[in-house]
């Protein structure tokens, strides 16, 4: 017989009789008890004081006795389901089938924090049955230590607390940045205003009085859960747009650092429209970089929001605004070569016009050696 086979087996003498499912806790005491381990073992491998690991089994293994009408202890455990194998081992097959124990799917890691061993034990067992993870502690400072190692994304904090009250306990994580976010659910059997109003000044978020009703403990969960889901989404969609913002900066400079430095004249303009007919009456220019201007013997200032644009271009080439006119209308690109003439030299130049958006990119690239 394996350790899962007499698990299984135990779990369903106490489910099918006194309607008990077992903690992760009872589990690894039934486990230590298998294997001949510590009670100090297993209260080090689950952050828990062995005080309340040796209450726990001590709980655990007089209700197995009652139910199975002979003594179980933990030296004896493993010794009495052996020498039960041949019956188990009949039963089992039906056992394992029906998942009667499948919880719901993990919804979240609840951290509990009472002194009573009973309302950890009952509020343990309200939370795997709904599907949560739980860890409970009766002592503040273990449970602090496993706050911080395996982060819990509720807690449930008894305010009564003879050692460290839970307001003491929620002030120190409200001061620790790694765990301020936490939200942190009081319940009392107070109900005055005074202990209501001092919870949510150190930090809580909700303050549950007892007697309560384990739906109402699942409901208040379940809201905060929701919420600190929707804050996750949200602080991930803030650090994606972050992210698209400065991978957009880079671009942008990227591109502004080739536009002015390329060796090639480069121009955007934009076509300006007759408010009635829609017709293109004239061009402005919306960028315009250093060679450009150069090559044209003008100051990029000259270019930049200035209408006008009719006359100037067909100074330059007879004819260029129409075919400008024509490459934003249809699309095509217009390759051309056009030359310049001053009193000393004559320049000439390649030109490719483009359509981009409502207007046209424009490349110039001077001609050398022009006879």
């Amino acid at each position: 017989m394996t350790f899962e086979e007499a698990l299984a087996w135990v779990e369903f003498i106490l489910q099918s009789k006194i309607d008990k499912q077992l903690t992760e806790v009872e589990k690894a005491i039934l486990k230590a008890a298998w294997e001949q381990e510590t009670y100090n073992k297993v209260a080090d491998d689950l952050y828990l004081s062995v005080g309340y690991i040796k209450d726990l089994a001590s709980q655990l293994w007089k209700c197995m006795s009652n139910l199975l009408e002979t003594k179980v202890t933990k030296s004896s455990f493993r010794y009495l389901l052996l020498e039960r194998s041949t019956t188990i081992a009949y039963i089992l097959p039906e056992i394992q089938p029906s998942n009667i124990y499948q919880q719901e799917e993990y919804k979240g890691n609840i951290l509990i924090v009472d002194e009573i061993i009973n309302n950890l034990d009952f509020l343990t067992y309200t939370l795997n049955k709904q599907g949560y993870k739980v860890q409970n502690f009766t002592d503040s400072n273990l449970a602090l230590i496993a706050v911080r190692n395996n982060r819990p994304d509720v807690i449930l904090l008894e305010v009564n607390r003879p050692e460290s009250n839970g307001y003491q306990l929620c002030s120190t994580l409200k001061s620790d940045e790694a765990t301020s976010d936490i939200p942190v659910i009081f319940f009392s059997s107070s109900n005055e205003l005074f202990d209501k109003v001092k919870a949510f000044k150190v930090g809580g978020v909700d303050y549950i009085t007892k007697p309560y009703q384990p739906e109402e403990v699942v409901a208040r969960i379940q809201a905060k859960l929701n919420l600190q889901q929707q804050k996750f989404l949200l602080r991930q969609e803030i650090q994606q747009q972050q992210k698209n913002t400065e991978m957009l900066r880079q671009f942008r400079a990227f591109l502004t650092s080739v536009f002015n430095n390329s060796k090639d004249g480069i121009a955007v303009i934009e076509a300006v429209r007759d408010a009635l007919t829609g017709e293109i009456k004239d061009f402005h220019y919306l960028l315009v970089n250093p060679i450009f201007a150069k090559l044209l013997d003008k100051k990029r200032e000259d270019f930049i929001s200035k209408l006008g644009q009719q006359k100037r271009l067909n100074r330059l080439v007879p004819g260029l605004f129409e075919e400008f006119v024509q490459v934003v209308e249809t699309g095509e690109t217009l390759e051309q070569k056009f030359c310049c003439k001053t009193d000393t030299q004559k320049k000439c130049y390649d030109l490719i016009a483009i359509k981009l958006g409502d207007g046209i990119s424009i490349t110039v690239r001077e001609v050398m050696n022009v006879s």
